[in-house]
């Protein structure tokens, strides 16, 4: 059971770093863009990379991160509005070349969540872990005694294997600082787009 705790809480630390940069690029490929905007006077690409950006959050806010892949579509369609601007200039040019940077970033970035999204503790590895769980505690109830201190030994270690279990599943399911990692940073994003806050909880599994 420690080794699955150690294995999902590198997953949950993963996924915080790299949610953290997929929220800050889209941030800063939206800033980039109202910089391209003033050396292009195209105010109408603008609005559309703000209308990108924002479909992308919507799609991503309600899923699970085992289920992030499917942004793909919203993701490329941001891309592809790199490919319609048209513009001209060395500060253009510059300026472009740096949102073509946080797009790779950003792309980067996605790829680490797709895999650590998906990578969740499997059915099998359940069955182990609860019948390692179960072994345990039938192990204890057989040798316990009518005494006091084998009462409350019993008890202890009852207790802390189900708060080890509720752990692995919180850790499993992403459940931990689920504000701050998965809703929190993409609604900062929103603010920095002018668009109004989508607060909504992520869909989790029983397990």
């Amino acid at each position: 059971m420690g080794f699955f705790i150690a294995d999902l809480y590198s997953r949950y630390q993963g996924i915080r770093e790299n949610a953290g940069t997929d929220s800050s690029c889209l941030s800063t490929f939206y800033f980039f863009a109202t910089i391209l905007t003033k050396e292009t006077k195209n105010e109408k690409w603008l609005g559309d990379v703000k209308k990108r950006i924002h479909n992308y959050i919507i799609k991503f806010m309600p899923l699970p991160w085992e289920r992030y892949s499917e942004t793909e579509k919203e993701f490329s369609d941001l891309g592809k509005s790199l490919q319609e601007l048209k513009y001209s200039g060395e500060k253009a040019n510059e300026t472009y070349s740096n949102i073509l940077n946080v797009y790779n970033q950003h792309s980067e970035a996605r790829e680490n969540l797709v895999m650590f999204g998906k990578d969740k503790l499997s059915w099998g590895e359940w069955l182990i872990t609860f019948f390692l769980g179960g072994l345990l505690l039938a192990s204890l109830f057989y040798v316990k005694d009518s005494s006091l201190v084998s009462v409350l030994f019993t008890g202890a270690i009852t207790s802390a294997i189900v708060i080890l279990f509720i752990v692995l599943r919180d850790l499993n399911n992403l459940n931990f600082g689920e504000n701050e990692v998965s809703i929190e940073p993409y609604e900062r994003v929103l603010d920095a787009i002018g668009k109004q806050r989508y607060y909504q909880t992520k869909r989790r599994a029983m397990i």
